[in-house]
Order: structure tokens, then C-alpha cells, then sequence
């Protein structure tokens, strides 16, 4: 696209966490750390079973003190209740909020009305600008169009950023057989969170055997669901498919080379797939 565009979140919820524990209680959960999170600034994180299992992701931001979290719908009471159940005495408050609404700009655009926070989604530069404001709608000088969730999925495969309520499951997917360990989303460096340990077991013993790759449909059909075979070899299978491009999970081994420089993958005398 060469024109500016935006798209709509229409399925974030928030919720606000405040109180004099507020730091230390978001610390011990979160695969980020909190303290990256300063005015103005979005930090992009996920909650993770003791198993290490994929729970939730989320973006937080920050206001006097007090810090907001952006949670697909999908996602969001499973959440809230495992916040308040880990809340126990901590001197904290955790509080539903209706007021927000969230937005994707892309593009060099003048927001014209007043808005709560304007920045970078921090998983990657290329996925536009993250705007959080009260009002329903966004004025614009400039003349934009506004995408719909497919479109904004396909971005987001194209930079190799996993889109959470399509290419997650809850409670069974892991963060870095699904690319999160590059954008952003953990922070090896702060200590404990739920999960870490087997999380960190993997990335430093070197125990991943499949990961998430990103392909463009080339020529052919293809599903989610669907099994890569190539030469009689089950590569894997597709996650996620937003137009053109594709999610798949595949085993590193079997498609190292080719994911490196590029390649094709025949799948069958009409389906071709590139790598990204």
C-alpha cells in the first residue's frame, strides 16, 4: 500500500493495575520488564502457565503511576481472573476500563483530536504506530482508508510478527518456537516470571526442534491445517493464513537452508511457497 491507512482494534479490552505493589506484582508475572515501561512508551509482554505455555499477550503503557494493559477480547477474562488470583495480599488495585479505544496508523499522518498515548508498536518498527485515545474515531487532514483484521494479519505475517488470537493457543503454544524471543517480548535479564525456567531452558540448551515461518503463496491452494510435504517429507503444517501469506510451524532442521536463502517449496504439481 502506498497511501496511509489505520486499523481499528475493535477487540481490545483494558484493564488499569495501580497501588504501591503495582511494580513488584507486574514484574514477577510478566515475560518483559516493567520497568521498560515509561510515559509515552509502549512495552509488548505475555503471561505464561508454570509450564511455560502460552497464556496471554498484552501491551502496557503508562500514566501517573499507574499502568494500563491492552488485551485482545479473546484473552482477556482468563487474564483478569489469573491477575486476580495471583494478587492475593499484594497492595494493588486492579480496575476494568471502558473508556479506551485502540488504533494501527501507518503512514505520516497529523492526529488532530486529543489522544492518551501515540508511539511505535515496539515488536517491530515496520507495523505501524499504536494509538490509544477516548474518542471513537481519529480525525485526520490527510485523506487514509482503514484495513480490515485480514489485512492487518497479512503485515503482520509479512514482518514475521505472530497475531496472538489466530496463531496462538492458549495454554499450549510456546513463545519461542513462535518467534517471540525477536520481538520484544522477553526480557532475559530481569530475573524470574511465570514460565521462565522452561523458557530459558530451551533458548540456552538450544532444545527448539520447530518454529513459526512466514510464507507467500506462490501459485496453488492451501488451509490452515493443511501438512507441508515436500518430496514425501512432512515438513509441518500451516497456522495461520491471511490472503497470500501464510503461518507455518515447521521443524528447523528439515527447512533451515532454504528458509535462509529464500527458497521455494513445491508442494504438489500447482502449490508453490516462498519463504520470507
Amino acid at each position: 500500500m502506498t497511501t496511509n491507512y489505520f486499523y481499528k482494534n475493535t477487540k481490545s479490552k483494558f484493564l488499569e493495575i495501580s497501588g504501591q505493589d503495582s511494580v513488584p506484582f507486574i514484574q514477577n508475572l510478566i515475560t518483559n520488564d516493567i520497568n521498560k515501561c515509561k510515559e509515552n512508551h509502549f512495552v509488548y509482554s505475555c503471561l505464561l502457565t508454570p509450564q511455560g505455555k502460552f497464556f496471554a499477550d498484552f501491551f502496557i503503557f503508562k500514566n501517573k503511576e499507574k499502568y494500563f494493559f491492552e488485551v485482545n477480547d479473546i484473552f482477556y477474562e482468563n487474564f483478569l481472573n489469573k491477575l486476580n488470583m495471583y494478587k492475593l495480599r499484594s497492595n494493588i488495585n486492579i480496575e476494568e476500563i471502558k473508556l479506551f479505544y485502540s488504533f494501527i496508523i501507518f503512514g505520516e499522518l497529523e492526529i488532530n483530536n486529543h489522544y492518551e498515548i501515540l508511539n511505535f508498536d515496539p515488536r517491530n518498527n515496520n507495523i505501524g504506530k499504536k494509538l490509544i485515545q477516548y474518542d471513537p474515531l481519529i480525525k485526520f487532514n490527510e485523506k487514509i482508508i482503514e484495513i480490515d483484521e485480514k489485512k492487518y494479519h497479512e503485515i503482520l505475517i509479512k514482518n514475521k510478527v505472530p497475531y496472538s488470537p489466530f496463531d496462538l493457543q492458549e495454554n499450549k503454544s510456546l513463545l519461542l518456537e513462535n518467534n517471540f524471543d525477536n520481538i520484544n517480548a522477553i526480557s532475559w535479564n530481569k530475573g524470574c516470571f511465570v514460565g521462565q525456567e522452561i523458557t530459558a531452558r530451551m533458548k540456552y540448551r538450544a532444545l527448539l526442534k520447530k518454529q513459526l515461518y512466514a510464507l507467500e503463496l506462490i501459485s496453488g491452494k492451501i488451509n490452515i491445517g493443511d501438512k507441508i510435504i515436500e518430496k514425501g517429507v512432512v515438513l509441518g503444517e500451516v497456522i495461520s493464513k491471511a490472503n497470500q501469506y501464510i503461518f507455518c510451524i515447521l521443524k528447523i532442521e528439515l527447512v533451515r537452508e532454504k528458509s535462509e536463502k529464500k527458497a521455494l517449496l513445491d508442494i504438489d504439481s500447482s502449490t508453490t511457497l516462498k519463504f520470507l
